[in-house]
This record gives structure tokens, sequence and C-alpha cells, in this order.
């Protein structure tokens, strides 16, 4: 359909200048992506284990992580993985059905108020509203969220625990081509599924894979999250997207990262030595 992939980004109206910024804040390193996070993944996990927890789902402790404008992100615990009678979990080294001790409850609050828990299920369907949005914004927050299951633009606060700090600039191209994702602020979203997915390091530890070596957790569940952005964009087939959900890791279905710059070509140096001379 297009000649060549600026073709394609100039149909979008999405300016040279547009292109150039996201790639050279969003290109991908020359790292081994899955050990470079791993001791981030560690360190950040120690953190999480170490939030203060209630007694119980009625009387949970809450941790404030993120504070954007009016809306507050926090992690509740106990989470109902928590509770003792609940045995939905199942140990990867013994397979014996269990709970999750350390489960948290990602939350968002607005002025105080929290809005209602969001499962998995929920972050599909928000997703899934932008299948017709803006093309570009859905192409940048595919990007993010892949940086973010690898920690790429995580940075150390002033008590040295990692946060999620999304690249500037990409994040003000972002914002003005989707703004919200039902309802709720993009840049809320995206720091929302950060702490989804630092949870669900959480839980992988707590079940058996104590020392992160594997994409299980975090990783999978952006990638997951890429992999069905990457379906909106035309770019993976839908057959390819649910086909993953048979395999394991149960209930993921990550994208290939070592393919990613097929489908998300700004992350590539090679794009724009061949697209923009």
């Amino acid at each position: 359909m297009y000649s060549s992939k600026l073709e394609y980004y100039e149909k979008l109206g999405v300016s040279k200048e547009t292109l150039i910024c996201i790639n050279q804040e969003l290109k991908l390193p020359d790292e081994r992506l899955t050990a470079f996070a791993r001791p981030r993944r560690l360190e950040a996990l120690n953190e999480a284990l170490s939030f203060e927890k209630g007694k119980d789902q009625e009387h949970r402790k809450i941790k404030e992580l993120y504070r954007l404008n009016s809306y507050t992100i926090s992690a509740a615990k106990p989470g109902k993985e928590a509770a003792p009678d609940y045995l939905s979990c199942r140990n990867y080294i013994t397979h014996e059905k269990t709970n999750n001790i350390n489960d948290m409850n990602p939350m968002i609050i607005k002025d105080g108020v929290s809005e209602k828990d969001a499962t998995f299920e929920d972050m599909f369907e928000k997703i899934e509203t932008l299948m017709h949005s803006d093309l570009f914004g859905l192409e940048i927050m595919g990007m993010l969220l892949f940086r973010a299951a690898f920690m790429l633009d995580h940075k150390k606060d002033k008590d040295g625990h990692w946060r999620y700090e999304p690249p500037e600039q990409s994040m003000k191209i972002l914002e003005k081509r989707i703004p919200y994702v039902s309802g709720t602020p993009i840049k809320v979203f995206l720091h929302f599924l950060e702490l989804l997915s630092l949870n669900e390091d959480v839980k992988v530890y707590t079940l058996g894979y104590s020392e992160l070596k594997q994409d299980y957790g975090r990783i999978n569940t952006l990638l997951t999250f890429v992999h069905l952005i990457a379906v909106f964009l035309n770019r993976r087939s839908l057959a390819k997207f649910a086909g993953s959900f048979a395999r394991p890791p149960s209930g993921m279905a990550p994208i290939p990262k070592t393919k990613i710059a097929e489908w998300f070509p700004l992350f590539s140096d090679t794009f724009l030595q061949a697209e923009l001379k």
C-alpha cells in the first residue's frame, strides 16, 4: 500500500522531526534486555515485598507510589490473592494450589476517592477502545510499554527506589494524540500498568520463580499488552495473538522480543538511515 515506511507515517500526518524525536528517545539500547532488567526488577520486587500489610482486606495498608496531578497510583496490601482461603494460584515448582501471600492491589485514586479495582480483562477492554484511535499514538504507547517491560525508563528516586519516568517528549506527543483511555489520562494509565506489572513480579516470586531470571511476571505481562497493540496496528495477526494464549506462560501472549523492530520500526536506527536521508 505504501512505497516506504516514511510514506505510511506521512499519511498519518507525522513529521520527520517527530519521527526523529521518537526514535532518539525510544530507540533500544544494544543490551540483552532480560539480563539488563533483572537487577532492577529484583530491587523493585524487594521494595514491594517490604510494603506494610494490613491484617485483612477490610484493613489494607496503602502505599502511594506515584502522584500525577489529582491522581495517585498506589498499592494496597493485602490483595485479594493473599487471603488464606484463596487457592486459585499454583506454585510453579511444586504445582501445589495455594494463595499469593504477597499480593497487592494496584489502585488509581482520584481526589482521594479510589476507582474500582481493575482486572486484566478491564485493561484489555480499555485498550480495545483505542482500536480506532490515533495509530501513531498507539505505536508510541506500544513502544513505551515495551521499554517499561525491561525498566528502561525507570530512575531511582531520592530514597533509592526505582520509579517509572517515561521520556518527556514522547510522552507529550502521546498525550496530544491519545489524551485519555476510557476517561483515564494516558499517563495515569501507563503508570497503573507499571504497578500492575510490578505486582506480577511479586506473584511469580511468591509462587516459585524467586530469582526473576525468566520473562515471567513483569516482562510477559507488558509484552502481552504490546502484542495486542501490534494487532490493532495490523502488524501482528489476531490468530497469532490468540494462539499465544495456548502456550506457556498461562494467560499471557507476549510479543516476540527478538524481532520487535519489525513491528515497531522506530526502535531501530536502521529505519532512520534508510528512510530519512
